[in-house]
């Protein structure tokens, strides 16, 4: 009676797979799935995605404008009756609090609907 191949190769360290560094799993074909796939394997993908259409495009992190909410302005009012926040340092304006000023307003990136409503009804522009 023959033996299997399990015990015939029982006692070999490679199993009939060559060299120690052959059968390792995805490293020795070139990556698993589309790994390599701008790589070794390119021509293997390239009818499937064009011109390297499979790329994602490159995201770049969203710019964080400076807020001032309307209680952190009321402060800063004060007895003044225009404020250039561009000088202050802030770009957007919040709604949270209120303001108990009237108040003119220039430089403003952005605002809240909030904020420009409550600006608005005390009787403030916003430049």
């Amino acid at each position: 009676m023959s033996k299997s191949k399990v015990d015939r190769l029982r006692g070999k360290r490679t199993h009939g797979k060559g060299n120690t560094k052959n059968n390792r799993g995805g490293g020795s074909n070139g990556g698993r799935g589309r790994g390599g796939s701008f790589k070794h394997k390119f021509t293997k993908y390239a009818p499937l995605i064009g011109v390297r259409k499979l790329l994602k495009p490159r995201l770049k992190a969203k710019t964080q404008l400076k807020t001032i909410t309307l209680t952190d302005l009321d402060l800063i009012i004060r007895d003044q009756t225009t404020i250039d926040l561009k000088q202050l340092g802030y770009e957007k304006i919040l709604g949270t609090g209120n303001i108990s000023k009237k108040v003119t307003i220039r430089n403003v990136k952005a605002i809240t609907k909030v904020a420009k409503s409550k600006i608005e009804a005390i009787g403030g522009l916003i430049e």
